[in-house]
Parts: structure tokens; C-alpha cells; sequence
């Protein structure tokens, strides 16, 4: 199901086993409201070296420092830490995989496209890039 977690997810209260946000917005209360009492959110952010290669190339945003702060403070007073685990691989992109990713994130609202197209232009291929990110999974407080 897609929806804006901050309009209300379409889900019936408890009616959830498992609620995973993979590098999306958090509405704690909201993802509470749809959790079974025994339900477990899963979280995936990206860690500071995620596409860590790409970043100063194509000028992109970095991963703020206190993502895993900001995630608690989100959390907080509905949801208690289960578990944290860093999970990393390097990846051998081509030149539309770059773009993809660039693409996806929070840079492509900022900067030029066409500049950052000749800046991925620029790159050799293939481009070895790290994902690096942290899962932690909640259980409701």
C-alpha cells in the first residue's frame, strides 16, 4: 500500500503485523495507530556513507550525522528500540543506475538536472558506489 502517512495510512487500527519505512517520512503516532499491539516496525535509513563515491561528483546532499538521533526523537513515547544493525555493500553501477539513484533522493529537488547528468557523464563506468544502511526495528512502548 502506498499512502501519506501524515493524511492517515488506509488501514484499519491494529491491523498490521509489520510496518516498514525504507528512507520514508515517519508519523509515529499514526504508524502506532495501525501496529497490533505485538506488531514490529522496521526502519531503514541511510547511514552517512551512503553513496558516499556520488556525493561530492554530483554535488548531492549529504546524510545528516543525527539521522538515528532524529529517528528516536520521531519515535519517541510510542515506539522502544528492539534492535540496530548497520547493513553495507558496494554496488557497480552504470551511468543510468547513477542517474536513477540521483534521482530518487532528496538531490534531485535541489540543483540542476542537465549539470548533474554531465557530472554523471564525466564518471567512469562502472562507478563503484557503497549503500550503507542502518535497520532498526521497534516494538510499540
Amino acid at each position: 500500500v502506498g499512502a501519506d502517512v501524515w493524511a492517515g495510512l488506509p488501514l484499519r487500527d491494529a491491523a498490521a503485523d509489520v510496518v516498514l519505512c525504507v528512507f520514508a517520512p515517519r508519523n509515529g503516532p499514526e504508524l502506532r495507530r495501525v501496529l497490533r499491539a505485538d506488531g514490529l516496525l522496521v526502519v531503514a535509513t541511510p547511514t552517512p556513507r551512503h553513496l558516499a563515491e556520488l556525493i561530492e561528483p554530483l554535488a548531492l546532499l549529504r546524510v545528516d550525522d543525527r539521522k538515528d538521533e532524529r529517528l528516536a526523537e520521531s519515535l519517541a513515547g510510542g515506539f522502544e528500540l528492539s534492535t540496530r544493525t548497520t547493513c553495507e555493500w558496494t554496488m557497480a553501477l552504470d551511468h543510468g543506475a547513477v542517474a536513477a539513484l540521483a534521482g530518487m533522493g532528496p538531490s534531485a529537488f535541489h540543483g540542476d538536472a542537465a549539470q548533474r547528468g554531465e557530472r554523471i557523464a564525466a564518471l567512469g563506468e562502472p562507478v563503484a558506489v557503497t549503500g550503507s544502511v542502518t535497520v532498526s526495528t521497534y516494538r510499540r512502548a
